[in-house]
């Protein structure tokens, strides 16, 4: 017995909707007869439009066919311009579909921007519009066209709009390592990882006091500095530190580094870490725990020791 996809119900339709890619589910139902068409352009609200790997032909058809008639109803972003898609991010400029008129956006993506020297800043200015928005990513954008003084806008946007929860920061830009320290205060950011930058006492203390309610940091370091976060006594834990419950830590050289992170968030109760070439032992944990992070209660850790470095110590030892 075959069924026929007309006999499902309107609830289960919507359903398998949101399985399926914006593109080929527009190709497909679009136009079919009355009863899709009512559903695609007016009961279905959560389009989830992600951009990469889109050949150039199913970009076009997409921006001019079907955008239009779906643009307030587009919840998820995500725009990538990597090998597989040069360039993509022009050809949207070039549509004049710019990111002030995806007002009903939930999630924004930007995915591996690094192949279009045409990207500056100017392209990411729609941001404060996008008062829905809760979930913000940049990653791996390698901007190296632009200097990071040159987004400092771009970060203000971001930390002024009202509900954005969560953000994921991993840009690199022209001969620089540090985060422009906002303007704003986020009072809605509750979940912040950031990939890659280098830090200071001054800088930490300033990005926690502009984001007081903040629960959950992550950072990725690939720096082996011994002096990455020099504290000093004025930047000693203080009230605004306190929300944060929730520390996440890759790729971690330093352990003054490590260190001083735990200085500066006492009270953290889940810490998940993963180090390469600190050799601790158990003891020397107990005591940065029971010093540092006296209310941890959950802790996860992967340690890189660098066997090869081993082998070739007891080598030299062995001759």
């Amino acid at each position: 017995m075959t069924m026929k996809l007309e006999s499902l119900s309107n609830e289960v339709l919507l359903d398998l909707f949101e399985l399926l890619d914006v593109v080929n589910l527009l190709r497909a139902f679009s136009g079919l007869n009355t009863r899709f068409n009512s559903l695609l352009f007016g009961d279905f609200q959560s389009y989830r439009v992600d951009l990469r790997s889109m050949s150039k032909e199913d970009f076009y058809i997409f921006y001019s066919t079907y955008l239009p008639s779906i643009l307030n109803r587009i919840i998820y972003l995500r725009l990538s311009d990597d090998e597989d898609t040069p360039c993509q991010c022009s050809h949207f400029q070039s549509t004049g579909f710019t990111l002030n008129r995806f007002t009903h956006l939930r999630s924004l993506i930007f995915n591996s921007f690094s192949t279009d020297v045409n990207i500056n800043q100017e392209f990411f200015t729609g941001l404060h519009h996008l008062h829905n928005l809760t979930r913000l990513k940049f990653v791996d954008c390698r901007l190296y066209h632009l200097h990071l003084e040159d987004f400092r806008d771009v970060i203000d946007q971001i930390w002024n709009l009202p509900k954005l929860s969560r953000l994921y920061w991993h840009i690199s830009f022209k001969c620089s390592r540090r985060f422009s320290l906002p303007k704003y205060t986020s009072r809605s950011l509750r979940n912040l990882t950031i990939v890659n930058y280098n830090y200071d006492s001054y800088d930490f203390a300033c990005l926690l006091e502009k984001t007081p309610y903040l629960r959950k940091f992550s950072m990725l370091s690939d720096d082996y500095g011994d002096q990455d976060i020099r504290i000093s006594r004025k930047f000693l834990p203080s009230s605004h530190t306190s929300s944060i419950r929730e520390l996440t830590l890759f790729s971690i050289r330093s352990q003054a580094l490590m260190t001083s992170l735990f200085q500066f968030l006492p009270h953290v109760t889940h810490l998940k870490i993963e180090i390469f070439s600190i050799d601790l032992d158990g003891h020397q944990w107990k005591k940065m725990i029971v010093n540092y992070l006296p209310q941890l209660k959950d802790f996860q850790f992967k340690i890189d020791l660098e066997l090869w470095r081993s082998i070739d110590d007891s080598t030299n030892e062995d001759k």
